[in-house]
């Protein structure tokens, strides 16, 4: 433009006061002319946004049954010959899985990627439905159950903790508004946050994250047990807690896990790819290509050096042979 504009003095078209006047206009224009391009950038940022969001209003209810049972509590789940397969997929991802738990008892699942144990959990939360078999809670079968009800009787523990820039009162109370301080401590008490704790200068309104005090993964992880806690569940599921964890941390967010899965009040199912961590269950079953290939506590399924004895012997069975003897807890009945 500024070389037009000489171009058309030299021309003698405008003068030199015009040129000037122009000049000056331009900055006035160019501004929104620029505005204008990150108006564009961001309409089409919030279009695709809307699409996504659309999307997620366009998804189909969970069907629900006409005269849903509502339970009170959950005394029992068992799984009988149930079989699931993607839609995706040409074989199935769990194929023929029975178990009965009841409470005070822990189960574990275990096996290598692909073995279906992620498929395996979300069967039991009713995020998928059985193609085949049942999935029973307290005896009723899970296509009769109010399964919203029942969600909340579960705890869930993930390898991904989601935490939240605030207090740690506000990340607890997230799962249970209702929740009093004296619970939030007692849930945070036996997730073994003292560590946390101590370094909380505020007590439960210490914020965490950004612009707060910084927790390390073994702290988000047992924040993400006292959630659960919180809960008041009548199941625990803990899947993969432990697998993004460095050994130590590892072997203390274990430790806290097999004591929380000992209390009597509750089930507790363990799904896990290292071996350590399910040493104590009741009964551990062994997943492969869907299918249950051995199934026993830790030193019965040593003894038959199968799949079980092979994967804890890659993973820790010559660096720390110490840990081979396990305790003899209680069997449960396996369907």
């Amino acid at each position: 433009i500024l070389f037009l504009m000489l171009y058309l003095i030299y021309q003698q078209q405008i003068t030199v006061g015009q040129f000037f006047s122009l000049w000056i206009y331009s900055f006035f224009i160019f501004g929104p002319l620029q505005e204008m391009g990150t108006v564009i950038n961001l309409y089409r940022e919030t279009e695709v946004s809307l699409q996504n969001f659309q999307q997620i209003l366009d998804t189909p209810q969970e069907p629900r049954p006409e005269h849903p049972v509502r339970l009170a509590s959950l005394e029992e789940l068992a799984f009988e010959n149930v079989t699931f397969t993607h839609q995706t997929a040409s074989q199935p991802a769990v194929r023929d899985i029975s178990f009965r738990i009841g409470r005070g008892r822990t189960l574990a699942f275990v096996g290598p990627s692909g073995a279906g144990k992620t498929t395996l959990v979300k069967l039991l939360v009713g995020l998928y439905r059985p193609q085949a078999g049942r999935i029973l809670y307290n005896g009723v079968d899970s296509r009769e159950a109010d399964m919203e009800a029942l969600r909340e009787r579960i705890g869930f523990v993930t390898q991904e903790t989601q935490l939240f820039s605030g207090s740690i009162r506000e990340n607890l109370l997230f799962v249970r508004p209702d929740a009093t301080d004296a619970e939030c401590l007692e849930a945070l008490r036996r997730a073994a946050c003292q560590g946390l704790l101590a370094r909380a200068a505020k007590g439960l309104d210490t914020v965490i994250g950004e612009g707060g005090i910084k927790v390390s993964g073994g702290e988000r992880q047992r924040l993400s047990i006292a959630r659960a806690l919180l809960r008041r569940p009548d199941l625990l599921v803990f899947d993969e807690a432990t697998s993004s964890l460095d050994s130590l941390t590892e072997e203390e967010i274990s430790h806290t896990i097999r004591e929380v899965a000992d209390s009597r009040d509750v089930m507790s199912i363990l799904i896990a790819h290292r071996l350590s961590t399910v040493m104590h269950a009741d009964r551990i079953f062994v997943l492969e290509r869907g299918q249950v290939v051995e199934t026993g506590r830790h030193q019965e399924l040593l003894d038959r050096t199968g799949l079980y004895y092979a994967m804890w012997r890659q993973q820790v069975g010559e660096r720390r042979p110490a840990l081979a003897v396990a305790a003899e807890p209680t069997g449960v009945a396996a369907g």
